[in-house]
């Protein structure tokens, strides 16, 4: 763990005021301190570069019915799967089918193209799709105020 000048320290304090939600600085700081990688404080949410993609393969995987509403040829990419056959399973309102036939593989595919396109807010945040970055001790987080 690397230590923190007062400088940083006074950089993040400032971060953490200036969202909107303005999470306590501290319980943050600590979260961080204490190696957290996917945290909330006061509907912030914190999550280190590296595990968000894993995180948002996650949270995708656990619901099967908004795999198969994505984007039939973002869905075509991530399983090389016929977009046709896709558009046509997604007429038919197939949408849970589609999304329960796909492997971690190709959900972790679909995740990487989502959030390239998108970016990360607009998965973790549903209020306005917002993203912050900040680098503190050592690791870059996300940081989504679901304010």
């Amino acid at each position: 763990m690397a230590n923190m000048t007062l400088s940083e320290i006074k950089a993040f304090r400032d971060f953490c005021g200036n969202l909107i939600s303005a999470p306590e600085w501290r319980d943050c700081l600590e979260n961080i301190l204490n190696g957290e990688t996917d945290f909330e404080v006061n509907n912030v949410r914190f999550i280190a570069d590296s595990v968000i993609d894993e995180t948002l393969a996650d949270e995708l995987e656990s619901d099967r019915y908004i795999l198969g509403c994505f984007n039939a040829e973002a869905i075509s990419e991530a399983t090389n799967w016929p977009a046709v056959l896709i558009k046509a399973a997604q007429k038919c309102e197939a949408f849970e089918e589609i999304g329960e036939a796909m492997t971690r593989y190709q959900i972790e595919r679909l995740a990487e193209i989502y959030s390239s396109a998108d970016g990360y807010g607009h998965h973790f945040n549903g209020y306005d799709f917002g993203e912050e970055e900040i680098e503190i001790n050592g690791e870059t987080y996300h940081v989504f105020d679901n304010h």
